[in-house]
């Protein structure tokens, strides 16, 4: 399980960024709201779409491509 936390500011096209603990894009702590602990980033985002009433939520390249290693 990771911490997940979403861009408080959404990326160029509208998108919310989902990322997990230790992504090099991990904004700020003042830039990032967390989203809570989860096996992997579908859920997360699932999760963000739910918290943020956003449906353009996506997990970053970087996360996406670890979760598909660790599966």
């Amino acid at each position: 399980m990771k911490f997940y936390y979403s861009n408080k500011i959404a990326a160029p096209g509208g998108s919310t960024l989902i990322h997990s603990d230790g992504c090099q894009n991990l904004p700020g702590i003042l830039e990032r709201e967390y989203l809570g602990m989860f096996p992997n980033g579908i859920l997360a985002s699932c999760s963000a779409i739910e918290k943020l009433k956003s449906a353009k939520v996506k997990v970053c390249k970087c996360c996406a491509d670890k979760d598909s290693v660790s599966s």
